[in-house]
């Protein structure tokens, strides 16, 4: 009996070990400007990250899809690589500094930030989503400091949506870089203009 019990729990365990444990998935995206890489030799116009943040349940690492107005999913084995604040900042500034500005996280500046813009994005949505596909929707802002006080220059809401090409979580990271990138077409657009009123 006691070798009975003895060899099925060894079978157990290496029935265990032997099985496939690891279905996590993790995704991350980056995201591409239209120009080619800027010369360093040119001086560039900074631009200071202030914050990123995401509000609500897509602030997790798990993979969120809204069901309808009152339920959420929360996918159980697809996760973000890293939390998406961090990822989103990291595809911002690789952007902006694709595009020719000096980016810079505002957590690293110095005592100049006076004559500088600031870039702070607040997500409210950041989400699949059942008919629309991929969701980001929130505000961004663009200020100056000035002294202790910040000067808003410029701010919009924006809402995009982004339909899946497939079924499947692949499709839609895919749909949340499409989004993003829309997003950082829109700030940059604004970054210049507010770069030639400020010379």
């Amino acid at each position: 009996m006691r070798l009975t019990s003895l060899i099925s729990v060894f079978a157990l365990i290496l029935a265990g070990c032997s099985s496939n444990v690891d279905s996590h998935k993790y995704y991350k995206f980056t995201i591409d400007s239209n120009d080619s890489k800027p010369s360093t030799s040119v001086i560039k116009p900074r631009v200071y990250i202030d914050t990123i943040s995401i509000l609500g349940a897509a602030n997790q690492l798990a993979l969120i899809q809204y069901i309808d107005k009152s339920r959420v999913n929360i996918a159980n084995f697809h996760y973000w690589a890293e939390h998406p604040e961090h990822m989103l900042a990291q595809a911002t500034n690789t952007y902006l500094t694709n595009e020719g500005f000096n980016s810079i996280p505002l957590a690293f500046a110095g005592d100049d930030v006076e004559q500088y813009v600031t870039l702070k994005i607040v997500i409210n949505e950041f989400a699949g989503h059942f008919s629309e596909g991929a969701i980001l929707r929130g505000n961004w802002y663009l200020y100056q400091r000035n002294k202790r006080n910040k000067v808003l220059l410029n701010s919009s809401s924006f809402s995009l949506s982004n339909p899946l090409d497939n079924d499947g979580f692949d499709a839609l990271v895919m749909a949340h870089r499409n989004n993003w990138q829309s997003l950082m077409t829109a700030i940059t657009n604004n970054l210049r203009q507010i770069e030639k009123q400020i010379d």
